[in-house]
């Protein structure tokens, strides 16, 4: 994985980093990729993009995606899923040792969302609150509690199968960078 010119940014004081592999800026705005570690038996933030498509990546471990408390997905290294718009989720750790989770989202407005609650987080002034009203104000959604059919189905795909779905510059970005 070429990453050496990554940005991390911290969302959560105490938290995990997020690192910002391609920033929608450098494939002008038609997407964002980001990466962070999940810990042994860690999640991330519940949410529910309404306007982004989501692609999923194990670039290490193995990752439970669900919603609610259902499994929609299991992903083992390199594996991938695509969530549309609407799909509310949650990404669980599993496994013996820690994952990295990729994250792919076109368009990519919600990195402003992620770069204003990092500068909130970097002040000392991070509150809950706040950080569910920006993500709100970027179109996604805080959601502890399924908010679509808890039957969704996803296909379990290689992450490289995804590229051809994806806007182009972003795809063409990924494909140098998640090697």
């Amino acid at each position: 994985m070429n990453v050496e010119n990554s940005e991390a940014i911290l969302l959560i004081p105490g938290g995990y980093l997020v690192w910002i592999d391609v920033d929608e800026a450098s494939v002008g705005g038609s997407g964002t990729a980001m990466r962070f570690d999940l810990p042994l038996h860690a999640h991330n933030l519940p949410l529910m993009h309404s306007h982004e498509t989501k692609l999923v990546v194990a670039l290490r471990g193995e990752l439970d995606i669900r919603i609610g408390r259902q499994r929609i997905a299991l992903l083992h290294e390199g594996d991938a899923i695509q969530l549309e718009p609407g799909i509310a989720h949650r990404i669980h750790q599993i496994g013996s040792t820690p994952s990295m989770v990729g994250a792919v989202l076109w368009p990519g407005a919600v990195e402003r969302a992620f770069r204003e609650i990092a500068a909130l987080a970097e002040r000392g002034t991070y509150q809950r609150g706040e950080m569910i009203r920006i993500f709100s104000r970027y179109g996604v959604i805080w959601a502890d509690q399924p908010l679509t059919d808890s039957r969704q189905t996803v296909a379990v795909r290689p992450f490289f199968d995804f590229l051809s779905e994806m806007p182009s510059p972003l795809s063409h970005a990924l494909e140098h960078r998640w090697k």
